[in-house]
């Protein structure tokens, strides 16, 4: 018996497989994009110099 995925297990899921879908449709179109995966934290940490450079 399989265990049922969390709401939040299957909101990842579900954004990793349009992310991976994105990329083989641009693919098709003979465009190439590497596949970007941050953690959490590293979004966050992300986020967060972005918004010092452009928040002045």
């Amino acid at each position: 018996m399989t265990k049922k995925l969390t709401e939040k297990q299957k909101s990842r899921l579900w954004e990793r497989q349009r992310n991976l879908n994105f990329q083989a449709s641009r693919r098709l179109e003979g465009v190439e994009i590497p596949l970007v995966e941050l953690t959490e934290e590293e979004a966050l940490a992300r986020i967060e110099a972005l918004r010092g450079e452009y928040e002045r």
